[in-house]
Formats: structure tokens, sequence, C-alpha cells
């Protein structure tokens, strides 16, 4: 067993680095080799042996003999930097025959780097080198290959690792230009010197050329002049003027990554295709989020949300908010994998379908840069690019990109499938008049004071995700199907109610998927579900619809923590595997199931009724949940009970109140706890009431506190014996309000429930800390980042009532005894708190 140090994974990463891409066999290779001078062992200054880290020899005979005199090279993976491992190459090199060296710190990270190295000994010097010879080349004959000869790259993502780490860690981000554009463009270079006629590529550096500055300029020239060729053939993405950026000694040092790699993939390279998008995503996710704080949707969930809407061949295919790509390209890997399964190699069919399918794929995109990403994807998926346009998929159809106007206008698109952006309550919000009036949803309904009559109103603003899911179902065509992520909160709130009412009268709700609340961490805590339609045919619209299933899930596992580090699956032993752990594969089955009519109900997967969903249209699938509403049908059956009724908890006793108070303002009257004076109270947040200690209370001083404060804080004042729920995050946590507390505000994040008779309140407070309200809470809870409970979901909780409450006894000791102990420990507290340890010692001194 080898041990698990930095600089042995760098050196294991290196050998999978010569076995799978420069295809050096494993008895080629030795680790930790002595190195002789002479008949001699070389040491270091301490006296210990030297050894080269790795050592590749000429063949396998000469490797078990460790022959130093038929070296072909010598990594050096310990020496941190380039200057160390450098002094150390020459030790090594100059004591055996080795033509050349490797000095590389890793391939992972931020300032990773790999350097190439031949000696030239009649100056005793090592020069660096475009490129590492592979397996069947030697040192002297490394040269430009033919394009035919351009070897598909084993690991991609290194590639792209490896080119980010030469910008980054040349000081490349300090300069005013955009890095990741800039390696697309480069990227964009290589793929069309690849794509062009001729049997040379133009995307090369020579040794000659690496090694003088003139050289290096003229590769870096015709590698700029790559990208001009492409850019004048889509100048509706790359305006006049738009160029490679970054220095000549960037561009060449890509080049020496690249140019021995073949980038274009062939149509029936389905693999390929997908590793080359996979590792293009991955790239352009991490770098754009690292520059521009720009996120895009988890490639789990795309794939999810692909095979759920199953686009077919022939079948047009639109992101309207397209971002970088992503669903587009999953989209057609996908079409293009059926075609591949469905047709005979060589076949007429086969490539008349594979031509339609890149035809087939459309995306509309505001933002420029991010067009550009997308068409380098698609290109590196095998093309389909022209169909990736810039425009506001907002404004009139009119002023759509013509591409788009010509081939997948209003009613075109059979599938729609896109995650568009979110506002929340920031500046996002659209407010201009000319795109707001095109929408149902941007309209509210205001009734005259004078007429009595309703009318429709434009709202000042609207958040773009309602615009664009009204937009996005206006534009699919009839019996269409659209998957598209939404915040959580347009499946249950009333800002959301006039879009899902547009829903139901336009488009069947095929499934509702609630997602794991870190599916888009670390990059946002935002909330976030999938809803799946299809759309009406004129002719249904006008029939009485028909009651039909509506598939519910809800996501407990997305396969990474909150801050995006992966989770694995475990293996019985308890180690991990390299299977992401997520439950998306057993929601698309599952979804497939209920349409085949074989779903198996499970408690986070299941179907209700279209005639079950409320007049609210809540589509929360939490809400129609089995096992939650177990609880509720466990409550019912008491109503079947002789002594027994059901009420809610609003009407369980005459003089109940439930309620959270007003939002306070408090900057002006919040004061040291050493200034308090007769007027002061404290202030207490829900976790300083659910603390025992409650140390992180504030504390307000009443008299300084104008007229409308001092009625908010009257409102939100607590007495004893109210119970209190926390109603925002962790929701329904119940804190008791004892004698010490009389008098004390509480925040409106908690709900105050006040119930005049003791022995009620001892039995409400037992059943608030059940399983049972817990569930019942859960099933009403909403919000698109935190969780929100309000008033009224309390008030609605069903109860059993008895009409003899000693049939009740013991529920309501249990209640008593609960409320006994917060009256006892923050008796306890207070008193520490008013004569501690401190104070007790000190007497203790002062009496000895």
């Amino acid at each position: 067993m080898l041990p698990a140090t930095p600089e042995e994974a760098v050196r294991q990463g290196f050998i999978a680095v010569l076995r799978n891409e420069y295809g050096y066999p494993a008895n080629r290779i030795r680790r930790e080799v002595p190195i002789h001078h002479g008949s001699s062992e070389l040491t270091g200054k301490d006296g210990t042996a030297v050894r080269a880290d790795l050592v590749v020899y000429a063949d396998a005979v000469a490797a078990a003999k460790r022959d130093q005199g038929r070296i072909t090279f010598v990594v050096e993976c310990k020496k941190p930097d380039v200057k160390s491992g450098y002094q150390q190459l020459v030790s090594y090199i100059f004591s055996t025959n080795a033509p050349g060296g490797v000095w590389t710190n890793g391939m992972e990270g931020d300032g990773a780097d790999t350097r190439f190295y031949r000696v030239d000994r009649k100056i005793g010097q090592l020069l660096p080198v475009a490129e590492l010879p592979r397996a069947d080349e030697t040192w002297g004959a490394v040269s430009r290959r033919k394009k035919a000869e351009l070897e598909k790259p084993h690991d991609i993502r290194r590639l792209f690792r490896l080119c980010n780490s030469k910008l980054y860690g040349r000081g490349m981000e300090n300069y005013d230009f955009d890095l990741t554009m800039d390696m697309v463009r480069i990227l964009l270079a290589k793929i069309h010197d690849e794509s062009s006629a001729g049997d040379y590529p133009d995307f090369y550096i020579s040794q000659d050329e690496y090694e003088s500055a003139d050289g290096r300029a003229a590769a870096a020239a015709r590698v700029r002049s790559l990208f001009e060729q492409f850019a004048e053939r889509n100048r509706e993405v790359f305006p006049e003027g738009e160029k490679i950026e970054v220095p000549d000694s960037a561009i060449v040092e890509v080049i020496t990554v690249l140019q021995p790699w073949s980038l274009v993939v062939g149509y029936q390279d389905a693999d390929d295709w997908d590793v080359m998008g996979a590792a293009y995503e991955q790239y352009t996710h991490q770098n754009l989020k690292r520059q521009r704080g720009q996120f895009f949707t988890n490639r789990l969930i795309v794939s999810a949300m692909v095979r759920i809407v199953d686009p077919m061949v022939g079948e047009k295919v639109l992101d309207p908010a397209g971002g970088s790509g992503g669903f587009v390209t999953a989209a057609f890997r996908y079409v293009r994998q059926a075609v591949l399964e469905s047709t005979q190699p060589g076949s007429p069919q086969r490539e008349r379908q594979l031509d339609d399918a890149k035809n087939d794929i459309f995306l509309s995109e505001i933002t420029p840069r991010l067009v550009k990403l997308a068409k380098t994807a698609m290109l590196l998926n095998g093309d389909g690019h022209a169909g990736m346009t810039r425009g506001n998929s907002l404004g009139p159809y009119e002023e759509l990109d013509p591409w788009i106007q010509s081939r997948c206008s209003r009613g075109v698109p059979k599938v729609i499938l896109s995650n568009p952006p979110f506002a929340g309550q920031g500046e996002s919000r659209i407010t201009d008049p000319h795109i707001l009036a095109q929408y149902e949803t941007a309209k509210r309904t205001v009734v005259s004071r004078v007429t009595g009559i309703p009318s429709a109103e434009l709202m000042p603003h609207q958040s773009p995700e309602l615009l664009f899911f009204e937009r996005s179902l206006d534009w699919l065509a009839e019996g269409g199907r659209m998957g598209i992520v939404l915040p959580k909160a347009f499946l249950d709130t009333a800002q959301a109610s006039r879009a899902r009412q547009l829903l139901f009268d336009n488009a069947y709700l095929d499934g509702v998927v609630t997602l794991h609340k870190d599916s888009f961490q670390p990059d946002t805590g935002v909330r976030t579900c999938i809803v799946f339609l299809t759309k009406k045919t004129a002719e249904q619209r006008e029939q009485l619809e028909d009651d039909y299933e509506i598939f519910m899930a809800v996501s407990q596992k997305i396969g990474q923590t909150s801050e995006g580090v992966p989770i694995f699956v475990l293996d019985d032993d308890g180690t991990a595997t390299a299977r992401i752990d997520h439950d998306l594969d057993e929601i698309v089955s599952d979804f497939k199931a209920l349409r085949r009519g074989t779903l198996v109900p499970s408690q986070f997967r299941y179907a209700v009724k279209r005639s079950d969903l409320d007049e609210r249209l809540n589509i929360n699938p939490q809400y129609y949940s089995p096992h939650l509403n177990e609880s509720i049908a466990t409550v019912r059956r008491f109503d079947e009970l002789d002594g027994w009724s059901v009420v809610t908890l609003g009407q369980i006793e005459k003089g109940i109140s439930i309620f959270k108070g007003p939002r306070l303002k408090t900057e002006n009257v919040i004061v040291p706890e050493a200034e308090a004076g007769k007027e002061v109270v404290g202030y207490y947040t829900p976790s300083a009431m659910l603390q025992d200690k409650r140390d992180s209370a504030k504390y307000v001083d009443l008299a300084r506190a104008n007229a409308k404060q001092l009625r908010n804080f009257k409102t939100v004042t607590v007495r004893e014996g109210d119970l209190l729920l926390t109603r925002s995050g962790s929701i329904g946590r119940l804190a008791y309000v004892s004698s010490v507390m009389d008098g004390q505000i509480v925040s409106d994040d908690m709900i105050r429930v006040r119930i005049p008779s003791e022995e009620i309140r001892a039995y409400v407070a037992a059943f608030l800390l059940s399983d049972n309200a817990a569930a019942q809470m859960l099933m009403n809870e909403y919000g698109s980042i935190q969780q929100h409970l309000e008033p009224g979901h309390v008030r609605d909780l069903l109860i059993p009532v008895p009409d003899d409450w000693a049939d009740a006894a013991e529920l309501v000791a249990n209640g008593r005894a609960f409320m006994k102990a917060k009256e006892v420990s923050d008796q306890a507290m207070h008193a520490l708190r008013i004569k501690g340890f401190d104070s007790g010692i000190s007497d203790l001194l002062e009496n000895a």
C-alpha cells in the first residue's frame, strides 16, 4: 500500500496521464528509481540516496534492468516549483543518458503546471519543448502531425484544467481581459482548424518555433487568424473586431496542450460527445462562476429533465433562456443517441436523421458571451451551433433572431427545456412596461371604487421567472412538452396563482418535482422545483377537462453537499464508490412507470388526481404527500369515535388568538444592557427564545419609542402561558413563555398561540410537540429560499377534541409537565443571571 501523501497523488496522477494519454505501458514505467553517476549511487547533502520520482524506459527489458543508458525521460514530481524542479532534473539527466525530462506539480487546482524539457549536452542545459513524445515516438521525431493522426484525448477534463492552469498560473488573471472567453475563442480556432480542408493543421507550434520569439509569434498569429475566420462566418455572435485578447505567450501555452489532440467529434462517437460536452460545461461553469458570479443548472437535473420530457427525432427543441447551452446540448445528445440506436451504421436514414437533429436545436439568450459559450458547446457536441442565437425572449416575437423566426417561431417548438433567471425581491424584476404589457402574469385585477367593476391593471414590475413561464407556454407547439425549473414558491403562493391558472387553462400538468435544497449550492440557496406539462390543443381547450393523474416527487438527495462537494454511494463495507448518490434516476423511472400505469406509490413519489387540487391550485407535492396526509387521516378518525370530534386549532376554544404581529423597527430604541432603565425590556428573536440562557437577546428602551412603535411593541409583547412557534427556516419549533419572560418583546418571526384555559393550553402544547402537528405544518410551508409558515396555517391545523377532558387527562398532564419544566428552567437561569456563580464565590470568600 502506497502512502497517501500529496506527492504520491501527483505521481499517480501523472502515471495515469502517461498510460492513458501518451500510451506508455506500465512495464516501461518505474517509480523511486536510484540514480547512479558512474558506478556510484547519487546521494543528497544529508547522505541519503537520490531517487527519481518516475523513470520511463525505452522498453520493458530496460525497465526491468533499470538500465540508465536506455531511459526515455525522467519525471520530477516532488519539487513544488519550476526552478527547483529544473535543477533536480539537471542532476538526474546529466548523470544518465536520458534525452529529456518532465517537471509537474499536479493536474488539479490553481497553480497546477507541467513542463517538458529536452537535453542539449553541448551547452549543458535543458531546453523547454512543446510536446512530450508518445510511446511510439522519439524526442527527435515529434513533428507536425496530420489531422488524421490526431488522437482523441482520454481525459479531456485534464486538458481543460491544464489550459486553465497555464493561463491563471502566469498571472493572466490580473490583466483586463476575459480569460474564460479567450479560452473559448482558442477552442473555436482549434475546432475550425480541424473542420477545415487540408491534411495538416494550422493550430500547431513546431519545436523550432517554440524556441524563438518570432516563431512563437507566428504560431499565435495562426491561431488568431483561425478564430477570425470562424468569427467572420458567425458575425451575429462575434462582431467585427472581436479577437483573442491574451498575449502570444498565453496562446502558445494553450497550443502546446491541445495540439496533439483532436477535439472534433464524429456523429458516430456518442461517448466522446458526452465526455467532451461534459468537460466543457464543467470548465465554463467553474470559471464563469469564478469570474462573474454566474451559475448553471446541475447536470444531474438537466439529464433527468431531458429523459422525462423525452425529445424525439424530428422535434424542434428550444431553450428560451438558454444560458451556456446545458439543456440544448443534453437534448441534442439524447436525440442523437436515439438515432444511433434505431438506425443502421452508414445508412441514408441515419445520416439524414443526424443532419436533421443538429438543425432542430434552438436557443435564445440575451447575454452575448453566453451565446458564444453555447455555440462552442454545440460544436464540441457535434455541431448544431447555428440555432444558438442572441435575443430577448421576453420581447416581441418579431424582434427575435431571424434564424429563430424562420425555423422555431411561436407554436413550432415541440419541446421546451429551460431554467429561466429568478428575481426574488431583487433588482432583476422586469419593469419595462412595453414588455410587461404582453403578459397576463404582469396584470392584476382591481375593482373600481366608483362602479365596482373589476378591470385589469398593469403591475409596475414582475419576476422574470413568471414571465418566462408564460412566454414558454405560449411559444410551445400544441401537444408539445415542457420541463422548466422554477422557484418552489411557484407551486403554492398567491403571487404565482395567475401563472398556475394559465397552466391549467392551456396545458395538462404532467408532473412536479421539488428539488433538494442543495441542488444549486454553493451558488444559491433558492429552493426550486421542476414543472412538467403538455400543451393542450385548441380542441382540448374547448372541452371539459377529464380527470387525470399528476406525478408528484420530492427529491431527497442530489449527490453533493451545500459546499458543492460530491457525495458518493457507499458499498456494503462503507467504502465510497464512483457513483454519485442522488435519487433523480429513481424519479425518472417512477415518472415513466406512472405513464405505463405501473407506478407503485412511495413516501416521496406518488400521483394525485387533477380533481384533488384545491381551488388555490396548490401543486406543491409536499401538500399531497401520502406520508404527511396520514397525519390528517389519523386525526379525522376521531370524528368516528364516540365522545370525540375534530376541529381546527383556531376553533378549539372561544377567545383563542393565533397571530404573529407587525414587523418591528428597532434601530432607534435598542440600548446596551448596562443602560437598562425602568422602561427597558428584552427583545428576543426565535433563536434567543429557544436558548436556555437567552444570552443573545437585545434590549429595547420603550421611552425612546414613538407612538406607532409603542402600538407595535404592545402587540408583540408576550404573556405568561403563550405558546410560540417558529415560522421561518426550521418551522414549528415550540417555545413556552414562563413567568420570567412575561412582558418581554418577541419578534414577529414567532407565531403566538394564546389560549385562555390552562387545561386546553397544556393539551395544545402536547399536540404542537407531536409528529402529527409537525407533519401538518410541513404540508403548508412555502418559500423559495427559506421555508415559512403563517398564522392561518396554524389556525387550520386539525386537532382532536374530547367531549370530556378527563378522556385526555394523560395528554394534558404531559403538556403541563412540559410547561412546568420550562418554568423551572427559566427560574433557575434567571437566578443565575441575578446572582450567579461569580457573585456566589465572591460572597464565600468575603465570609471566609
